[in-house]
């Protein structure tokens, strides 16, 4: 006889697997002194079967099978203990079932360190990642601090856009605890576009209830020596007769001696602006033979300090335009031929003596066209320092003849100069 205890959701009470499922009628023999074992009371007219108990019994055992995983197992006593050890058997056998399969069947997994690397190198960005879903052993080699390190050192050469917060030196600076895979992810230029991609209802809907504020047309300064470069110098005409893409809405009279004038611009999404453009002198200045950048430049002067120091400042008049400014655009000529330029001239114009710290400052490394070839967009940060600058900044790649990303560098000094 094997007792069974039946869950109280069910029943309350103990019963029997046995005879006592059978109810004897009163008239009949008894079988109850029988001790002869395997003995079942025969089923017939002579026996009631108790219905009610027996449906109970069988769910229970249903439920039992159910859980257990094999129809085919026989309730006995202990059954919940025995299901439980059997579970942890079964589970502990398929984990090293699988292990073994995985051992014997993986080659990659008995290659060395190194030449895992090695392999995984050859992977782009995105397969890396997802490469780091796959197992525990790929994803130990996908996050090796040296790998990303390789990558981020190679393809910061092909990177387009640096800005303040995707510059990686900035991130070494700080002694920042993030991983070289965390820094690469953050500052990729390609990375940015899909996340910003993801959020594109997000920054709708940001874009949308940042238009009810009020807000005033943001005035720019344009100058650098790529606006006067024989390379690059036909970005302010292209700007201007590009009608399809800047709309020409006014002009804009100088406040200070003349400085400060312009036009005022509109974009084919609405975006208005007020842009001057700086140059540093007359073109029949710049070509007088010896004529010197900084001694010859219309916006600065040269300045002897206390104890002799010379340094250089700009003019009263354009010191009290930059007061006034909402954004800097210093545009470069990123030809490889093209002579090397100081950072004098930017640092001066932004100094924060006379602008303040929030106005942006974005940089166009530019060229003529696509077939032109071009300084990396990393060398222009380290040349220009721009990880000192204490202000919002950016350094983008454009072409002088394609307005595409001249046009999206401006969307971002126009946003960042209404976050102030």
């Amino acid at each position: 006889m094997i007792e069974i205890d039946i869950p109280h959701d069910i029943c309350s009470t103990t019963f029997a697997c046995g005879p006592s499922l059978y109810v004897k009628r009163p008239e009949k023999p008894s079988y109850e002194n029988d001790q002869r074992s395997g003995i079942t009371p025969p089923l017939g007219n002579d026996y009631l079967l108790d219905e009610g108990l027996l449906f109970i019994l069988k769910t229970l055992v249903k439920k039992y099978k159910k859980q257990m995983g094999d129809q085919q197992e026989t309730l006995v006593s202990g059954g919940l203990q025995q299901y439980l050890i059997k579970l942890e058997m079964k589970k502990r056998s398929l984990m090293n079932e699988k292990k073994n399969v995985d051992q014997e069947a993986s080659i990659f997994h008995g290659l060395p360190l190194n030449v895992k690397l090695h392999i995984f190198s050859y992977l782009g960005v995105k397969d890396l990642c997802r490469m780091s879903g796959v197992c525990r052993d790929w994803y130990d080699v996908s996050q090796d601090n040296h790998l990303w390190q390789e990558k981020l050192t190679r393809n910061i050469q092909s990177w387009n856009i640096i800005s303040h917060l995707t510059n990686p030196a900035l991130y070494r600076e700080v002694q920042s605890e993030w991983s070289n895979k965390e820094i690469f992810l953050r500052c990729s230029p390609e990375i940015n576009q899909i996340m910003h991609e993801r959020n594109s209802m997000l920054t709708s809907i940001s874009n949308m209830l940042r238009y009810f504020l009020p807000k005033k047309v943001p005035k720019i300064a344009m100058f650098g020596p790529g606006l006067e470069s024989e390379n690059t110098s036909s970005l302010v005409r292209q700007m201007l007769t590009a009608r399809t893409l800047l709309e020409q809405v006014g002009m804009v009279p100088g406040q200070f001696d003349g400085v400060g004038s312009g036009w005022l611009l509109k974009m084919a999404d609405s975006t208005n602006f007020q842009l001057s453009v700086l140059y540093s002198a007359s073109k029949s200045v710049r070509q007088q033979p010896g004529w010197d950048r900084i001694n010859g430049n219309n916006l600065l002067q040269v300045s002897i300090h206390d104890g002799g120091q010379v340094g250089v400042e700009l003019k009263p008049a354009v010191k009290d335009f930059c007061r006034t400014v909402d954004a800097f655009i210093y545009v470069v000529d990123s030809t490889l031929s093209a002579p090397g330029e100081g950072n004098d001239e930017l640092n001066t114009m932004v100094n924060e003596r006379w602008s303040a710290t929030h106005v942006p400052v974005l940089v166009l490394s530019c060229v003529k066209d696509s077939n032109t070839s071009r300084i990396p967009c990393i060398k222009v940060v380290e040349k220009l320092g721009m990880s000192n600058m204490t202000r919002p900044w950016q350094v983008r790649d454009c072409e002088s003849e394609n307005l595409t990303e001249v046009l999206n560098g401006i969307r971002w000094v126009v946003e960042q100069s209404h976050r102030r």
